[in-house]
């Protein structure tokens, strides 16, 4: 490949990381070019971490409603972050086994192998013996453990000196492929089972909710603000700091930190913190907040936030493309196409579904990004799904973030259009500068 080739794959590979929403603040091409190890491993490690994560849902391993605690959602177990679940999966082991001992963390809590040596003894006793778990040498003891690890079938990724270390991310992964290779939990009740079910088919129930809710939840992960890192909208939404934050991104002006309670201890300064941030939208931001209240986002009213990330995020890619309306984005996709695709009336045009305007704008922004003996005429459903899918690669290409996926390429999703046209209207104006 020439230079022009490695790039336009790293900028794509990079692209698609932060539509998954990888948080990959100042890492770009040139990092992988220049291979500048701090900045591969950080995106590589994000990378891993969602994959070994695939499994942490209750549609896919039911049986991890044995981690809920008492009382505790079903939905909410589904929504906390994989670490948590992983303590959760070592301390069930260690109270089933007898043990008094209990983690708190995958680093330093590990580092004498004892608890990871219960673990596997229970998943199988007989490949897995407590053999060498009195060692007073810790390497040595560390060794034995991994060492049963391995006839378990769990692939060799870690060495003695990393579980002595207490290198959290490595155990991490190490604990993941641990319970990918047999999590050892026990089969369910047909009414415990039919539970798992119900939670896992609610969290899907508002399917275009749902959707928006990754939209905007990988689009704050994509912000770079510092110390954040969400998994749950919804949840994570509720004390108005992260409202503020996102805020103050779009204006540094907008919100009068004095007025912010950073750590709010009740819900009562949770709503002033959220009263504060809706104020901001409507006086500084010159949103339409009709009907939404700062107690809505207490309360975690789902249509609420849904509608506030969405004016919010409307605004912010507006404002990349310098405070232009919708029908300024679209005269400037019409204009840079000229006449090669039919032209559209707005962003809900569903001559798009086709995907040859997009495509077709993408290559007036860089000839060489589209392979036009790819793209399929698009008179079928398996055509205009090709079509869809090729698009998302060429958009990130040249450089994309976007969060779309090819259903609403196909079904002309309006919202995801906007962002889509915003980005590459920002990656022709930089290529111009």
């Amino acid at each position: 490949m020439n230079v022009y080739q490695v790039k336009e794959n790293l900028q794509m590979a990079i692209a698609a990381a932060k539509g998954l929403g990888i948080k990959l603040v100042g890492i770009n091409s040139s990092d992988f070019i220049n291979k500048t190890p701090h900045m591969i491993l950080a995106c590589v490690w994000q990378a891993l971490r969602r994959c070994l994560a695939l499994k942490f849902t209750l549609k896919d391993t039911p049986e991890l409603l044995r981690l809920a605690e008492e009382g505790e959602d079903l939905a909410a177990l589904q929504k906390l972050p994989p670490e948590t679940i992983l303590i959760r999966w070592v301390n069930y082991h260690l109270s089933k086994a007898g043990s008094a001992l209990r983690i708190q963390n995958l680093g330093k809590d590990l580092a004498d192998s004892t608890a990871l040596f219960y673990v596997l003894n229970r998943l199988d006793a007989s490949k897995c013996p407590l053999d060498g778990i009195d060692s007073a040498d810790h390497v040595d003891r560390a060794s034995k453990m991994i060492a049963n690890a391995l006839s378990l079938g769990v692939p060799d990724i870690v060495r003695p000196s990393d579980i002595v270390a207490a290198n959290t991310r490595v155990n991490t992964l190490f604990v993941a492929y641990i319970f990918n290779t047999k999590h050892g939990l026990e089969d369910l009740t047909e009414a415990e089972e039919k539970a798992a079910f119900d939670a896992a088919a609610l969290l899907d129930d508002d399917i275009e909710g749902s959707k928006e809710e990754r939209t905007f939840r990988f689009w704050i992960n994509s912000l770079g603000l510092e110390d954040v890192y969400i998994d749950d909208l919804f949840g994570e939404m509720n004390d108005g700091v992260l409202l503020s934050k996102i805020i103050n991104k779009i204006n540094d002006k907008a919100i009068d930190w004095k007025k912010i309670d950073k750590a709010p201890k009740n819900d009562f300064g949770k709503n002033i913190n959220n009263n504060t941030a809706i104020d901001a939208c409507k006086k500084s931001l010159g949103l339409k907040m009709i009907g939404i209240g700062g107690v809505d986002i207490t309360k975690g009213d789902k249509k609420a936030i849904l509608a506030t990330m969405w004016q919010l995020v409307r605004l912010d890619y507006l404002k990349l493309i310098g405070d232009k309306s919708e029908d300024d984005l679209v005269k400037w996709a019409n204009d840079l196409v000229g006449g090669k695709a039919t032209s559209i009336k707005n962003l809900k045009d569903k001559s798009m579904s086709d995907s040859k305007f997009l495509l077709n704008l993408c290559g007036a922004i860089e000839s060489r990004a589209v392979n036009w003996e790819i793209v399929t005429t698009g008179e079928n459903e398996a055509d205009l799904t090709l079509n869809a899918k090729y698009l998302i690669s060429v958009a990130r290409k040249l450089g994309a973030v976007i969060f779309c996926v090819w259903e609403d390429i196909v079904q002309v999703n309006a919202k995801q259009m906007l962002i889509l046209i915003a980005t590459l209207a920002n990656i022709h104006k930089t290529m111009g500068n």
